[in-house]
């Protein structure tokens, strides 16, 4: 088998672009549990951390679409810039100033700006040239590479340095990869960063009442929800079940880090998988291997069975994401890809505000099993749908 073959043209500025990703989510990644981990360490309780980490989603279910039409309309690049000076002071309040308030602002702002620059970014990857729609699979599995390598540098680079310098100093350090972004920033070029010329005539038709009126868009949009609960409700439980299990801050960041490395192993075969399977037929899979670690997390007790568990998740979800964002480009209207990634985007961080915010209250009053049981049979169903689309 062969392994995320390079194309026979591989595109130049998708290196730049995929080191944008990488250095700009550092700060997310980490950021995100060194403020759980200050939160549960303050004894401000599982509650307020769900609602820290809806805090990520706020803005960006309120304009994800609209981010998508800024990139169709002024180009990817000027939005990638402003998205990552929102992540640079996201991190830099609550290491200026590590309590509370800092950190539910800083978790707004590092939320809103990730979700700019990955729309943005997914955009131009979407505009580079290909030779066919497996080519295009493979590019967006090396740009998610990008954010699985962050994922996983970033919850570690956390854990280690809460552990040794505290929390002020996490915050400090997670400040460089962004630098790193924005640097990069500037040596992004071409037509897969401009504005789109048709832009401002077909993104004004049709908001995503018109996107869903297409029955393929419908069942990609399904589909990525589902994935997007089952990624969101780890990002709340990783933490929580860290916690809960008395793990040290090193040993939580590596549990986060374990699930990060499983969408990064994944990721290193989908595009393989491409060759012989559709990206429908992915997903179905996917899915189904959801499912089954979901409902595994009912029983998984100690830091070995979470860090096993918490990787296959990884490969779950992240064998979703390169095949959802290839359907999207392939079907969306023209000239309303950006869009159609914002819509994306929307549904992600409806998940990603209301899934803590549900959970952990579900969590309080009736433990973990109903939720993980509830997770399950959703992307159990999901499969099921998946397996029986094609193109």
């Amino acid at each position: 088998m062969r392994y995320l073959p390079l194309p026979a043209r591989f595109p130049p500025q998708l290196i730049a672009l995929i080191g944008v990703m990488l250095f700009g989510h550092i700060a997310v990644a980490g950021g995100r549990v060194t403020a759980s981990l200050f939160l549960l360490r303050h004894g401000y309780g599982e509650a307020a951390v769900g609602v820290l980490i809806a805090l990520y989603s706020v803005l960006s279910v309120a304009f994800g679409m609209h981010f998508g039409r800024w990139s169709d309309r002024y180009g990817p690049q000027p939005v990638i810039r402003g998205g990552l000076a929102a992540i640079l002071l996201g991190i830099l309040l609550p290491a200026a100033w590590p309590a509370l308030p800092a950190m539910m602002v800083g978790g707004v702002l590092c939320g809103t700006g990730i979700t700019i620059v990955s729309v943005a970014i997914q955009h131009a990857v979407g505009n580079l040239p290909v030779a066919s729609p497996t080519q295009r699979v493979a590019l967006f599995a090396w740009l998610t590479l990008g954010h699985s390598t962050s994922s996983v540098i970033g919850p570690f680079i956390a854990g280690t340095v809460i552990d040794t310098a505290g929390f002020r100093a996490a915050f400090a350090v997670l400040c460089g990869g962004t630098l790193l972004a924005l640097l990069l920033s500037t040596q992004l070029r071409g037509d897969a960063v401009a504005a789109d010329p048709q832009a401002a005539t077909s993104t004004t038709k049709a908001g995503w009442r018109g996107l869903l009126q297409s029955p393929t868009l419908r069942r990609v949009y399904l589909l990525t929800t589902i994935n997007a609960i089952a990624w969101d409700a780890f990002t709340f439980f990783g933490p929580v079940l860290g916690h809960r299990a008395a793990l040290s801050a090193t040993a939580i960041g590596t549990v986060m880090s374990a699930f990060a490395l499983g969408t990064l192993a994944i990721r290193l075969v989908v595009s393989a998988a491409g060759h012989r399977f559709s990206e429908w037929r992915m997903l179905a899979a996917a899915l189904a291997l959801e499912a089954l670690v979901w409902s595994a997390f009912t029983v998984a007790r100690g830091a070995s069975a979470l860090m096993a568990l918490a990787f296959l998740l990884g490969c779950g979800v992240g064998c979703g994401q390169p095949n959802v964002l290839s359907l999207l480009h392939r079907h969306a209207p023209q000239g309303r890809a950006g869009e159609a990634i914002g819509l994306r985007s929307l549904l992600g961080n409806v998940s990603g505000l209301g899934v803590p915010l549900l959970f952990s209250a579900t969590v309080a009053l009736a433990g973990v099993w109903p939720v993980c049981a509830a997770i399950a049979l959703a992307a159990g169903v999901a499969s099921v749908v998946g397996a029986q689309t094609s193109d």
